[in-house]
């Protein structure tokens, strides 16, 4: 044999091992979650399977971490050790890349001899990796892609979801957990209500003495989970809970946030004390140094007792002061406009919760994102006709609690995912028998000014969010992704029991509740549905 002959055989040989890879023909799935909006397939019945290894090509450099994700958790799901070799020739297996032609929440995977994936952003490239991860089975020591050709978008832009810190403990593993779950199933916003009448648990430096010594979070604990979910498409956003609410912000620096009204149990800052705008401006500016990956940063604004403010000689002087007349509602209203010109001076978009009325003197700027929730303060109809821009957080069923933290009597409000599927972005229900969408839904028309809902998890321990979640948020997510109805519940449910196998590998993690609470809990529907926030009159 010559020498020529001899180097084609090794380079053949080389090739194929690099190469390991053949159409082999399988059972039809398709059990993708949320529903892409364009599937077909290439060839029926048929796949692609790869053995040992995969040839990969990418432009952008943060693509090589995505790709460490994905060989990962390819490993976990399959145990099966595929290789992920860079290859920037013309015989490539996989092809991740960012097109500017497409949406940054688009992408698309086509599946025939390779596997291409396009999308507008990384974060869109996340989306698909997860798409692939659903669509993946395995055959004897190979995985298996069927030839497959998807065009996917969400019809919302924000899809979110709340994780409560101040009340509850989580590690900073169950956190990761939690965001390796909302990757899974694209969510692309977290927010982290980090400070509430329990805790503060923002490490701020300007005002050290706030950190709660029982929520022993660091602001590198932050940063890590800020970058690792960013590798994940998903964007941490940071709440700090003012005026309401603020119970730490009144017992730690009184001589700040304290309003001299005599009450043991006032837990709302002093607005009337200029002092108190430079404190949250600077612990602002803290928290956003670290959440520097969100557009936008939450203030709460929910729920504030006004009437802590009422009769307090302070308060009476700063309200003529700023002609804002004797309705402590108007001084409510300019608070959330300072703090609307504090958040903007650090380039961000403000979030706040319901909780300013339809009525006021003072114009509560349009550029703020409402995240509307009880239909108590505001029906949501008002801020869309008034041209605010909301997000759908309705209590229910868009909320778990775990109950007994402020009411003994309170029970655990457990929506079952097949409650959660009837629900739609316009629709607002509640469990409180004084709120207006307690007897009977309010449903809204379609409007682009509803970009989205939350699904909120209020209450629990870190060990808890795993078992709650994993199988709610999958019918929350079809809702705001696809925000008509693709499949009836009974023929989508099974898609999510299919990857919810695959999930618990990913995080190692297989508990599960028994979801027999489910929305027949006792209390909802009768006078005492709402035990949780301070049950009947």
């Amino acid at each position: 044999m010559n020498k020529i002959s001899l180097l084609f055989l090794i380079t053949f040989f080389v090739f194929s091992c690099q190469n390991e890879k053949e159409i082999i023909s399988i059972k039809l799935t398709n059990d993708i979650v949320p529903i892409p909006k364009e599937l077909s397939f290439n060839d029926k019945g048929k796949g692609l399977a790869f053995s040992k290894n995969i040839s990969v090509s990418f432009e952008n450099p943060e693509i090589s971490s995505l790709i460490q994700i994905f060989k990962k958790e390819i490993q976990k799901i399959t145990s099966l050790d595929i290789n992920f070799l860079t290859n920037d020739g013309n015989s490539v297996d996989l092809i991740f890349k960012i097109d500017e032609n497409l949406n940054k929440e688009e992408y698309q995977i086509d599946i025939n001899e390779n596997i291409y994936i396009s999308s507008g952003s990384y974060n869109g490239l996340v989306m698909a990796k997860n798409s692939l991860l659903q669509l993946m089975s395995t055959r004897k020591q190979s995985i298996v892609f069927p030839l497959i050709k998807i065009k996917d978008y969400p019809d919302s832009s924000y899809r979110g979801l709340l994780i409560d810190l101040a009340r509850m403990w989580h590690d900073v593993e169950s956190l990761k957990n939690v965001i390796d779950l909302a990757s899974f199933y694209k969510i692309n916003y977290i927010q982290l209500h980090l400070t509430d009448d329990q805790a503060f648990t923002f490490p701020t430096e300007k005002y050290p003495k706030l950190s709660t010594p029982d929520r022993p979070y660091s602001k590198k604990d932050f940063r890590e989970l800020v970058e690792y979910a960013k590798l994940r498409g998903i964007i941490l956003v940071p709440e700090l809970e003012v005026p309401g609410h603020a119970t730490q912000l009144v017992k730690i620096y009184p001589e700040i946030f304290k309003v001299n009204n005599n009450n043991p149990n006032s837990n709302v800052v002093d607005i009337s004390n200029e002092k108190i705008y430079t404190a949250l401006d600077e612990i602002i500016g803290e928290m956003i140094d670290v959440f520097y990956t969100s557009p936008y940063f939450h203030i709460g604004a929910d729920e504030a007792h006004l009437d802590y403010y009422r009769n307090v000689p302070e308060i009476k002087r700063f309200m003529k002061k700023n002609n804002l007349g004797t309705d402590v509602n108007e001084l409510y209203r300019y608070f959330i406009v300072r703090m609307n010109e504090i958040v903007k001076s650090h380039n961000k978009k403000m979030f706040l919760w319901e909780g300013f009325r339809k009525e006021g003197k003072i114009k509560i700027p349009k550029d703020v994102v409402v995240f509307e929730f009880e239909t108590l303060y505001q029906l949501p109809n008002d801020l869309i006709d008034d041209g605010y821009t909301v997000v759908n957080t309705s209590w229910q069923p868009l909320y778990v609690v775990n109950g007994g933290v402020k009411n003994p009597r309170a029970r655990r409000a457990m929506w079952s995912p097949e409650k959660i599927y009837s629900w739609n972005i316009w629709r607002w229900e509640s469990w409180y028998y004084k709120a207006p969408a307690y007897k009977k839904p309010i449903q809204l028309e379609e409007t682009p000014l509803v970009i989205g809902g939350q699904f909120c998890s209020w209450e629990q321990t870190g060990e808890a969010e795993i078992p709650v979640l994993r199988k709610r948020l999958p019918s929350f997510i079809e809702k705001v992704w696809n925000n008509k109805e693709v499949l009836p519940f009974e023929i989508f449910f099974p898609k999510v029991e299919k990857n919810d196998e695959k999930l618990s590998k990913i995080i190692n993690d297989k508990r599960q509740d028994t979801l027999l609470l489910g929305y027949n809990y006792p209390g909802v529907g009768d006078d005492c549905g709402a035990a949780l926030w301070g049950g009947c009159d």
